[in-house]
């Protein structure tokens, strides 16, 4: 079983590449998800009243990876952020595949204490992980530079661009790959097309 702290950038970009190959090999925008997940993985979406008030969490995938439970009324009223969500919980599969399955909740009960007993550094691995890898499948590098490259001259920006030049349809940019704003920076961000300014991650929790 691989430590999940030892698992490289590298690989969870190797991974992401290869889970796009079979799954979404024709690079589809947006990428479907839900279908992949519900009828290529053959794992069950469950919604739940609740969960984000009663248990501090959005998501998260069952020990057996047989099912993702998500709250109901983010996965209603947020659906570009559900997305990202339900990405992450597979990235741990794709990613922490054996040690999530001895270490991994087995129920909604069980995550309260796994989140409770689980090492810090060892939860803020798998987390940033998973992150990047629903990032790449979400904003598969081809299809970002080639539209980042139209919407770059579109707008006559320069590769990199500051934050502060980003036009106002920036959103409707973010729209094309039914990711949040914030989502879609960090991926710019790593692909060297904009630049963030200093302190921009601190003011964004403000």
């Amino acid at each position: 079983m691989k430590d999940p702290t030892s698992i490289s950038l590298t690989e969870v970009i190797n991974a992401a590449r290869e889970f796009s190959k079979k799954y979404n090999s024709d690079l589809t925008i947006p990428t479907p998800i839900e279908d992949i997940v519900e009828i290529q993985l053959g794992i069950k979406l469950i919604l739940i009243q609740g969960l984000i008030r009663n248990f501090s969490v959005n998501a998260f995938i069952t020990q057996d990876f047989s099912t993702i439970v998500v709250d109901e009324y983010m996965f209603s009223k947020q659906p570009d952020r559900i997305r990202f969500t339900i990405a992450e919980e597979v990235g741990h599969l794709f990613l922490h595949k054996d040690w999530y399955s001895l270490n991994g909740p087995k129920s909604i009960e069980d995550y309260l204490k796994f989140q409770e007993t689980i090492d810090g550094n060892l939860y803020s691995f798998i987390e940033r992980q998973a992150k990047t890898f629903a990032g790449m499948i979400l904003i598969p590098s081809p299809v970002i530079e080639q539209k980042w490259a139209e919407f770059a001259q579109k707008n006559n920006l320069k590769t990199p661009c500051l934050f502060y030049d980003l036009p106002d349809t920036f959103p409707d940019f973010a729209r094309l790959f039914q990711v949040n704003q914030v989502s879609l920076l960090i991926r710019l961000k790593g692909l060297k097309c904009v630049e963030l300014p200093d302190g921009f991650w601190k003011k964004l929790k403000k």
